[in-house]
């Protein structure tokens, strides 16, 4: 949606009250007065489009144990923090971050580590090579590292048919559960390289068969 400068004319007191609201929820003023009036005529704007698609990641993810679900940085991104499986349990971080627009490209999901430990990196590195080599051969975008050492893939509508925000949330959902899933399952058969690719292969086969949309 298309963005303009207008002027208008409020009450100091309301202003206040919609900063302190506006920092209460990290977004600006400009934004939730637009949000509000959006609301107040029936008008879903991108934002709200982002936050009903994060709501509905954070329901379907809320079942499980291991991810804990982080303060949203932005109303455009939403981060999810996972627990491996190794020396002194580090932890990972899916960030979702979603488009505005409406193109095929929906956003891109990041995945951050902590680490200092160069084995743990190297670990990562051949996990995500393995996993983009699977998503390579189905003509799905696969996993690049960044400058800062960040593993970063975009998320594309991949399918015909439904694209609403809960179709995308229930994709983006599913495809963490099954890259989490994928990333335990290496670290725990790494030590046996054969076992490990079987695993992982059938993992990432029941992972295509039961999901309804691709990212």
């Amino acid at each position: 949606m298309k963005k303009s400068v207008y002027s208008i004319v409020l009450m100091d007191d309301v202003v206040e009250a919609i900063d302190t609201l506006a920092y209460s929820l990290n977004t600006s003023r400009s934004n939730l007065i637009n949000q509000i009036l959006a609301e107040k005529v029936a008008l879903i704007t991108p934002e709200m489009q982002m936050k009903n698609v994060f709501n509905q990641v954070e329901k379907l993810l809320n079942g499980y144990s291991h991810f804990q679900i982080q303060p949203q940085a932005a109303d455009s991104m939403m981060s999810i923090r996972s627990v491996l499986r190794y020396k002194y349990n580090p932890t990972i971080r899916y960030a979702i971050t979603l488009d505005r627009g409406h193109s095929q490209r929906i956003g891109e999901l990041k995945m951050i580590s902590r680490t200092q430990s160069d084995v743990l990196q190297n670990y990562l590195s051949q996990f995500f090579e393995l996993w983009s080599m699977y998503e390579h051969q189905m003509q799905l975008p696969g996993w690049q590292m960044d400058q800062s050492g960040k593993w970063t893939r975009e998320l594309m509508r991949q399918d015909e048919g439904r694209h609403d925000g809960e179709a995308i949330a229930n994709a983006i959902a599913d495809y963490i559960k099954a890259i989490d899933k994928g990333i335990k399952i290496y670290f725990e058969y790494n030590e046996n390289i054969p076992y490990l690719n079987k695993e992982l292969s059938t993992h990432y086969g029941q992972y295509l068969s039961q999901c309804f949309i691709r990212v």
